[in-house]
């Protein structure tokens, strides 16, 4: 198994069915949607597991030199905080994808992920292996370049975000106090509660970052 556990399923197994109507007739029957939690903690393990976090890729490609080097990064933008603030709002987990040359050139605007996937091979443990062992060095002078490109982008995601934030929730705050000169039964702490979420959002964005997601290495090869 790759995990020890899958969280919400019974030790010996679960049924399910995606149509309703056959959970209504059977008990034994579990009705799976996406909001299940069984969905919800499968996809939660996907996203916080290394499975699949990591490839590497060959690109047969004659317009290049054999061996040339790209190495893709998905980092992705997010902010932690409790779901009560609601901040997917504004910063929902946010891929950015790079796509980088030993230079440090990236090339993720010029080269579409899906057209690109379809023409990229996979290769065996062993040859990836020894792969790796040629090109490490490389990967780790990219790595380095990636790391200070990316920060730029995620700042801009994050204070978009803010900037969207505040602007929403001030105007929230202003609309209950323009409407509170007309009506007296708005109290205090309705405008205290508002305040107070409008802060903690922002101070949330404030702390938001980035973490790098999963990595793939290309290397061309004219065979």
């Amino acid at each position: 198994m790759l995990v020890p556990d899958f969280p919400g399923l019974p030790e010996d197994g679960c049924t399910i069915t995606f149509e309703r109507d056959v959970a209504l007739s059977r008990e034994d029957a579990q009705f799976i949607t996406w909001e299940h939690p069984l969905i919800r903690n499968g996809l939660d393990l996907i996203l916080s597991g290394d499975t699949g976090s990591s490839t590497i890729s060959l690109l047969k490609n004659k317009a290049l030199p054999v061996g040339t080097l790209l190495v893709e990064l998905v980092y992705v933008v997010e902010a932690q905080a409790p779901k009560q603030l609601q901040l997917n709002r504004f910063l929902p987990p946010t891929p950015v994808r790079m796509l980088l040359d030993k230079n440090g050139n990236n090339l993720a605007a010029q080269v579409e992920f899906e057209t690109f996937n379809r023409q990229l091979s996979a290769v065996n443990r062993h040859t990836g292996s020894k792969l790796v062992n040629a090109v490490q060095q490389d990967v780790y002078a990219i790595l380095q370049l990636g790391e200070t490109q990316i920060e730029q982008s995620a700042r801009a995601l994050i204070d978009n975000a803010r900037r969207e934030a505040d602007e929403k929730l001030s105007g929230e705050l202003s609309r209950l106090e323009a409407l509170r000169a007309v009506n007296p039964n708005i109290r205090d702490d309705e405008l205290a509660a508002i305040d107070s979420n409008r802060q903690q959002v922002l101070e949330s964005l404030n702390q938001a970052g980035w973490r790098l997601d999963a990595l793939r290495l290309i290397v061309v090869t004219h065979q």
